[in-house]
């Protein structure tokens, strides 16, 4: 089997509520932890490590080749009680122009709050300068403050090239409410603009967004920089929260091919 690194930023939810009331409470640590070390464990079993290259868009696998994909993101405010805000992790298998399955785990820094998704989805369109990717994913929140809310999740992703070294991408998905538990939300999870500098760096700037219910949009602008190795891309991104708060982000992405 062969391991290639992912040129691309993952399907992350930004920081936003979910409607239900939750605690102050610090975070604990063991769910989490136990739910990345499977996924990891998983994922390392299944591939050595070595190479280099997108997924999705212009460098598409053969058709006998599955590509299994690993995120992991965390978010920190920026402030003197700097406190997690988000932690991420997400694992994914493509097939010719298939994503299935897909399957996920969020929370936003607290112990009441967490949620776990899973669905597919199909590339398409697929081009040189653009591409276009659909999921749809079932999502169910868990937690003393989730209600159990449950959830339908049509998930858009668009990739663009402008020019060989200026591109990047839009992901958006409103959340459809299932039960009386739910909340209608729509999500801008980022849509960025990024020029490649040199073969192991890019640097740009992007927008994220967020609705809930009959509320206005708040908006979430950032800068991104990328650092490109052989065991993986490392995102960073300094973005600003409603209220003038501060938000630093690591998104780290890994790619397996065999």
């Amino acid at each position: 089997m062969e391991l290639r690194i992912l040129a691309l930023c993952p399907r992350s939810r930004g920081r936003y509520t979910k409607g239900t009331k939750r605690s102050r409470e610090r975070h604990k640590k063991l769910p989490f932890v136990c739910f990345f070390v499977f996924l990891v464990v998983v994922f390392v079993v299944r591939s050595p490590f070595v190479g280099q290259s997108p997924v999705f868009a212009q460098n598409a696998p053969p058709p006998s080749e599955t590509t299994t994909i690993f995120l992991a993101r965390h978010a920190q405010t920026l402030q003197r009680q700097s406190t997690a805000t988000m932690h991420y992790l997400e694992l994914f298998q493509v097939r010719r122009r298939w994503v299935l399955p897909d399957i996920g785990y969020i929370d936003f820094g607290h112990n009441d709050y967490r949620e776990m998704f899973i669905g597919g989805g199909y590339t398409l369109y697929e081009g040189k300068q653009l591409n276009f990717i659909e999921e749809l994913f079932f999502e169910k929140a868990f937690g003393s403050g989730a209600n159990d809310a449950k959830y339908l999740v049509p998930w858009t992703m668009v990739q663009y090239r402008l020019t060989d070294n200026l591109g990047g991408e839009a992901v958006y998905f409103p959340y459809v409410p299932l039960n009386k538990s739910g909340r209608a939300q729509h999500v801008l999870e980022r849509m960025k603009l990024e020029r490649n500098i040199g073969k192991h760096w890019k640097a740009g700037a992007g927008l994220g967004g967020y609705k809930y219910a009959g509320n206005a949009w708040s908006h979430k602008p950032f800068l991104t920089t990328t650092l490109i190795t052989r065991w993986g891309d490392w995102e960073f991104w300094l973005q600003r929260l409603p209220g003038n708060k501060a938000q630093f982000q690591i998104r780290y992405a890994i790619v397996a091919r065999r």
